[in-house]
């Protein structure tokens, strides 16, 4: 994969993502096939579980908070996987829109632009998939250093005894391992996102670098009436063609993952204000405290992620209208200065990915989330005492 190559490799791995050219024999598709419905049959069971195990324990405030911020975690990780699967076409088209000429670099130094990005995608995923293993190994390894009866990492209905050490060591596995792929998925899924904003962005920063290019192009070439005249009409014509596209991407990226992002922040403000919780009743500087400490920073970098790049690709985008102003502009015709108008227009208003301007990708989100999580922790605290 050409395109944010760590996601679809984790994605490949998980069962989630097929390359095109996938191998004929049957006997590897079959096994492909069952290796991929495992994992989404041990995720779901597994989902399914805890909310049994939640709704049982409804009656109890603190066990209902330990166990719910884990409950939508899951929840959520299943809604991303459901759409990944039923909507691989339309992910595919919108891969196939970075691969278009105009996307394309042509020199080096478009080359090293879009490298920066790449880098700086590959970069988000490393520091995201690291703090949140670091978040689901504490999980795993609590009960092991418990000192009372046997103990399970996560709270999840179990139709059987426990009490034999076989069914015990079993269920401790199956948890971890959907705790392994769980993490393994949603990292991969929200990083996707980032690193298709993050390549946007990059590919906004390429059309300001061919803008000022062409105006200095343009402007060295002036002495030449007739030849400058149709540099200027393919080159203004080329930039016009290439901010469609991105616009066309941006809405794609909206399109495909927004409903998704939109039920994550709502469940953040109810993670954030249970986990938060939680730290408060743990003994201080504990391996349980540690824990929550790990999943708080993990959700808050996964939340704050999507509004910094969302935030990102808008200044970029009014970016344009400057990169516009900035350049020599004078030198090119009336006719190709009212193109260029057009687009300074529509630059300047920006492009907030949001669900009917509701739910947006801005900072001003993060904030609110953060501020509300906090109240809703108030009133949890004074309702429990």
């Amino acid at each position: 994969m050409d395109l944010l190559p760590v996601n679809f490799y984790v994605l490949r791995f998980c069962g989630v993502w097929e390359e095109r050219r996938t191998d004929t024999r049957l006997i590897v598709r079959f096994i492909s096939f069952c290796y991929r419905y495992t994992i989404a049959a041990i995720i779901y069971h597994f989902t399914i579980s805890e909310i049994i195990e939640l709704v049982r324990m409804r009656n109890d405030v603190e066990d209902l908070t330990e166990g719910l911020f884990i409950v939508l975690t899951f929840i959520c990780l299943c809604l991303k996987y459901f759409n990944i699967l039923v909507r691989q076409c339309e992910l595919r088209s919108l891969l196939d829109c970075f691969r278009t000429t105009l996307c394309q670099p042509k020199n080096s130094t478009e080359e090293s632009i879009l490298k920066q990005y790449n880098l700086k995608a590959k970069k988000v995923t490393y520091a995201f998939m690291v703090i949140s293993q670091i978040s689901g190994l504490l999980v795993i390894i609590v009960p092991l250093m418990s000192q009372d009866e046997r103990q399970l990492p996560l709270k999840m209905y179990v139709p059987y005894s426990i009490a034999e050490l076989p069914l015990y060591l079993l269920t401790y596995l199956q948890q971890g391992v959907a705790v392994f792929y769980g993490i393994l998925l949603n990292v991969s899924l929200d990083s996707l996102v980032y690193g298709l904003i993050i390549q946007t962005c990059g590919q906004i920063d390429l059309l300001c670098h061919r803008l000022s290019k062409a105006f200095r192009f343009l402007q060295e070439k002036n002495h030449e009436r007739e030849k400058h005249d149709t540099i200027e009409k393919l080159a203004i014509a080329e930039c016009v063609r290439h901010h469609i596209s991105v616009y066309d991407i941006t809405c794609r990226i909206q399109s495909l993952f927004m409903w998704i992002i939109a039920i994550l922040f709502f469940f953040s403000l109810v993670t954030l204000c249970s986990s938060i919780y939680q730290m408060s009743n743990k003994e201080l500087f504990g391996v349980e405290f540690f824990t929550f400490v790990a999943y708080l920073g993990s959700m808050l970098f996964q939340v704050f992620s999507y509004c910094w790049f969302g935030n990102e690709l808008d200044l970029k985008t009014k970016g344009i209208a400057y990169a516009i102003y900035a350049s020599n502009w004078t030198v090119i015709s009336t006719k190709q200065r009212q193109s260029l108008s057009f687009l300074m227009m529509i630059s300047q208003r920006g492009k907030v990915i949001s669900v009917y301007g509701i739910c947006s990708l801005v900072l001003s989100t993060f904030t609110w989330i953060i501020k509300t999580s906090y109240s809703a922790f108030n009133l949890l605290q004074h309702a429990s005492t």
